[in-house]
């Protein structure tokens, strides 16, 4: 994303561009992005680090209610950019799909061990450096 130049921009807008009023317009205003700042200095330091937000829901496929099957898209979406471009199609990143007869319900968690694995790995090779 940072090879194209307008991309680079939007990705660092949450340090660049956005106006600091104090309104919780934006996750960067939360105590919790402030608290990883703080937590992981080094990591705060550099804009460009991405921070991401894991997002699911249930849709049924069929557009039947009363089908029994369901599919649970899993959804990164990033949340250096600015509000208005959080939500577009071009920067979610569907890393999952969980597909099936039933809801995944408490059992989720089995699913989305690998992709929780998976991000654990790239932060541990990140702090590590």
């Amino acid at each position: 994303m940072f090879v194209n130049a307008h991309d680079a921009k939007n990705l660092t807008w949450h340090a660049d561009g956005r106006i600091n009023d104090g309104l919780l317009c934006h996750p960067t205003n939360y105590p919790k992005w402030k608290t990883i700042d703080q937590l992981y200095p080094k990591f705060g330091q550099d804009s460009r680090n991405l921070r991401v937000a894991l997002a699911f829901d249930i849709m049924n496929p069929f557009g039947n209610v009363s089908r029994s099957y369901s599919s649970w898209p899993i959804l990164l979406m990033i949340y250096n950019l600015p509000p208005w471009l959080c939500i577009k199609r071009k920067y979610i990143m569907l890393c999952m799909m969980i597909a099936g007869p039933r809801q995944p319900g408490n059992d989720i968690d089995f699913y989305l061990a690998p992709l929780i694995k998976d991000l654990r790995k790239l932060w541990v090779e990140w702090v590590d450096v």
